[in-house]
């Protein structure tokens, strides 16, 4: 393909050298921060929102948003090309925790769907907060001069703080059987993720070509265990919320 179509690596659609993102430093913490600050910013205001008349059209926003981050992924791709053999189309298609659950929350919020909700709950905040933490597993070739700086935190934080404007405005909680959706949800893109890693060299879907300790090679059972931590996990962000609330409800009764 390189052979009759230009591709770019300069510019603002480009990507830099290995190094270029600095983990844990102010590109890394800013838009965290922004989109905490906004985050509290809807909580107070929870209510006011939830009256206005253009509600509807922040929500439709928010999906469309979601959109833009998921499928301008794809676009830069044409742009960048695979000179470098990191950016082949077919090892980038959408079969990751985060791509799933920013996919998830484009239709989730427009529809204030309560299924759909309960597995953005367990899947962004746990796969897009973890992809927040430490970036440099992926983003290590850009910082806020280049557009897929802005894309990688876009993608990854927009999903959360759509999550958390449901639980604000709408009163939305996540369902004991939302773990279980949330995890046959991710279960069924197991097998097209193994048989995109074995066609395409270089594809990580899911995290199942990633080398870790203690972790067998085989991706089926590897996936077995990545699914066993999940639902430990997701027990504990359901347990967890609800063992706080019940203690502030004590608290308050007491006071009273």
């Amino acid at each position: 393909m390189s052979g009759w179509y230009r591709f770019y690596n300069s510019g603002f659609f480009g990507f830099g050298p290995e190094g270029t993102f600095i983990a844990y430093s102010p590109m890394h913490f800013l838009p965290i921060i922004i989109f905490a600050l906004i985050m509290v910013l809807v909580w107070y205001n929870r209510n006011r929102i939830r009256d206005w008349k253009g509600e509807t059209h922040l929500r439709f926003a928010i999906s469309f948003l979601c959109f833009l981050m998921e499928f301008s992924f794809y676009i830069r791709l044409l742009y960048v090309g695979d000179t470098t053999g990191k950016y082949m189309m077919m090892t980038k298609i959408p079969l990751h925790v985060c791509d799933f659950g920013c996919i998830c929350c484009m239709f989730m919020v427009p529809s204030k769907n309560r299924t759909l909700f309960g597995i953005n709950y367990f899947v962004s905040l746990f796969g897009a907060g973890i992809a927040c933490i430490i970036p440099q597993m992926v983003l290590t070739e850009a910082d806020p001069s280049y557009f897929r700086y802005y894309q990688y935190f876009g993608l990854h934080l927009i999903p959360i703080s759509g999550t958390v404007y449901m639980m604000a405005v709408h009163g939305m909680r996540p369902r004991y059987r939302d773990i279980w959706f949330a995890i046959g949800s991710l279960s069924i893109m197991v097998i097209p993720s193994i048989m995109v890693n074995s066609a395409f060299p270089g594809a990580n879907r899911m995290f199942l070509e990633l080398e870790l300790p203690m972790l067998p090679e085989n991706p089926y059972l590897k996936a077995l265990i990545y699914s066993v931590l999940l639902a430990a996990v997701f027990h504990l962000m359901w347990f967890v919320p609800r063992l706080f609330a019940r203690k502030q409800s004590i608290k308050t009764k007491v006071l009273r």
